[in-house]
């Protein structure tokens, strides 16, 4: 067995089963254009994307920042709004299902590219699997032969989400564990250009009562309350030549994605990248995380940022100012429970902070702002 970062390549399982390739897009890691696409996908409007990107603890400024990164909890936090709103009107297995023809591989941008110039199914899906943190997935991936049958399965441990009951959260796995099935299934058809379809896709919840209410024609039988989330495709996929196989764009895009993966671009300061990273979140990391997040030792963190004029205190204090502001607009949040989320151990601590950085109690800040 060969395992590089998240990716395992297994060869040998037992006579009938052989595993291609699996691992883990449900990084802790990833950038915010993974979310911002899904609000676009389902016609969320500039303003309530922006209310429920602040209120996961990012700046506003997100938005206009496709590379800005995120934790898996606040882009879960996101999702679970995001899917609050749809519920409204149609379950989440419907709403994924409607999206499906405005699901596409351009989603994952330059990763994307990468693999529609892959050489075969194959070397697209463990290329996939190098940089899950480009993915904007979330769920458990594994791809493997059976018989004659290639199967894409899909798990997604429960997640925990701030303040979610329990319905919600069952309606944000629904949700999750549908997007990544039918992102997976447009990428194989975009990298493929085969009108090869799957055989099956297979659910492990009970059909939605609105299930009537699609409105697409999909591309193959939905068979629900099964073991796990699976996608059957015929085995002779795995050997179609992809047509827009080209070695020499390949080669370029997956050096790009590498460099995005690492989310260290050199036009960045280092004031930025930390910047960043306390706003990815929620409690920010201290300075020892900060510089392993970085590679650096604190010394080396704590010179470098000095040699910028700045620090990692009063970097810490402007994202902290900023999304103590952000909460505090939203009226549902109490000022314990900002200062909770802030990582403060009790309130007054937090007020005197905030005094500290507006002179106002969080309190008059609010009056004056709402």
């Amino acid at each position: 067995m060969i395992i590089q970062a998240n990716l395992a390549y297994i060869s040998i399982m037992n006579p009938t089963e052989t595993v291609i390739a699996s691992g883990n897009l449900a990084t802790p890691r990833r950038t915010v254009m993974g979310v911002l696409g899904q609000c676009g996908l389902f016609g969320m409007d500039e303003a309530g994307t922006r209310e429920i990107v602040t209120r996961a603890g990012l700046p506003a400024r997100a938005l206009e920042e496709p590379d800005f990164p995120i934790s898996l909890d606040q882009e879960l936090e996101i999702c679970n709004a995001l899917v609050c709103t749809l519920a409204a009107r149609r379950s989440p297995l419907v709403a994924v299902f409607n999206a499906t023809q405005n699901v596409g591989i351009e989603m994952l941008g330059v990763l994307g590219m990468a693999m529609r110039h892959a050489g075969n199914a194959v070397e697209a899906l463990t290329t996939c699997l190098r940089f899950p943190q480009l993915t904007g997935g979330h769920s458990r991936f594994r791809v493997w032969r059976q018989s004659n049958q290639l199967l894409f399965s899909f798990t997604m441990e429960r997640p925990t989400v701030r303040s979610a009951s329990a319905q919600e959260l069952d309606n944000l796995v629904q949700y999750c564990l549908a997007l990544d099935v039918i992102m997976s299934a447009r990428n194989v058809d975009c990298i493929l250009q085969s009108g090869r379809q799957p055989l099956r896709i297979s659910l492990p919840f009970h059909r939605p009562d609105d299930w009537g209410a699609l409105r697409v024609q999909l591309p193959c039988r939905v068979d629900f309350d099964q073991p796990e989330a699976c996608i059957a495709y015929p085995a002779d996929i795995q050997d179609i030549p992809l047509p827009d196989a080209n070695p020499l764009l390949f080669r370029s895009y997956v050096s790009i994605a590498q460099q995005q993966s690492q989310m260290l671009a050199e036009e960045f300061s280092l004031a930025e990248r930390v910047t960043r990273w306390l706003w990815a979140y929620t409690p920010p990391p201290d300075r020892g995380e900060i510089a392993g997040l970085l590679a650096m030792s604190e010394r080396n963190l704590t010179r470098q940022l000095g040699n910028e004029g700045t620090s990692y205190s009063t970097l810490l204090a402007r994202v902290q100012e900023e999304r103590a502001k952000n909460f505090l607009r939203d009226p549902a949040y109490t000022v314990a429970q900002i200062s909770y989320r802030l990582g403060y151990a009790e309130p007054p601590v937090f007020s005197r902070a905030f005094r500290a950085w507006t002179g106002q109690s969080p309190g008059a800040w609010r009056k004056l702002n709402q």
